[in-house]
């Protein structure tokens, strides 16, 4: 191979490789599997904060990591929901697998939600996590199931904090109106006090009747 053919094939692996390295600069990080994450919850009305009732949290899901990538699998107390966690952010996903948790009574983590309306899940080891909420502020309904990632994949990068508040919305309560003050009851309907009256009047008016004929019957003998 001539000498100017040697330093252009040389050019061209320096090209190559050097955009490969570019590529892989570029690309996410890859997760660390080694590393707990936590998952910090805001409930909320209307943009508000709500305070009080409960939330549970429980692990339904191991990763599969590849190349940076990585997908989820049901762990094995899932596994007989058969449930496709292909979308973790599904709210289907969510409500099936909170239907089978309550059925088969699984036990999850619970916390109480402080008066500033927040909840920390501290120490989670990566894996997809369902959230539930069976006690609900006083005056508001249980919010959803939902589902969440530890860690995040946002902006190229891996987040091992997450906040999960803007999935987390409740609704207030119907709370039916109260029924006006009924009168006291006088021993006799409306309805059918015309009726008494008219029964009365009528025996007043025989009774009458009957004295004026007894009066009557008393001159003539």
């Amino acid at each position: 191979m001539k000498l100017k053919q040697r330093i252009s094939a040389l050019f061209m692996l320096a090209v190559v490789l050097l955009f490969n390295v570019n590529m892989t600069a570029s690309a996410h990080d890859v997760p660390d599997l080694t590393r707990a994450g936590s998952i910090s919850v805001t409930v909320k009305y209307d943009g508000k904060a709500v305070s009080g009732g409960t939330l549970s949290v429980c692990r339904v899901g191991n990763i599969t990591e590849n190349n940076g990538d990585y997908s989820f699998t049901l762990v094995s107390d899932f596994v007989d929901s058969r449930v496709s966690l292909a979308d973790p952010g599904s709210d289907r996903a969510a409500a099936e697998l909170a239907s089978f948790a309550e059925g088969r009574k699984m036990s999850m983590q619970t916390g109480e939600i402080s008066e500033d309306g927040t909840i920390v899940f501290q120490n989670l080891e990566p894996g997809l996590y369902l959230l539930v909420q069976k006690d609900a502020a006083d005056g508001y309904n249980e919010i959803n199931p939902f589902l969440v990632s530890v860690p995040m994949l946002e902006g190229g990068e891996y987040i091992y904090e997450i906040d999960a508040s803007p999935k987390v919305e409740t609704e207030k309560t119907n709370i039916p109106p109260e029924k006006p003050e009924q009168s006291p009851q006088t021993g006799h309907s409306d309805d059918v006090l015309p009726y008494i009256i008219a029964v009365e009047i009528s025996l007043c008016m025989a009774g009458a009747i009957g004295c004026a004929l007894f009066l009557h019957r008393r001159k003539k003998k």
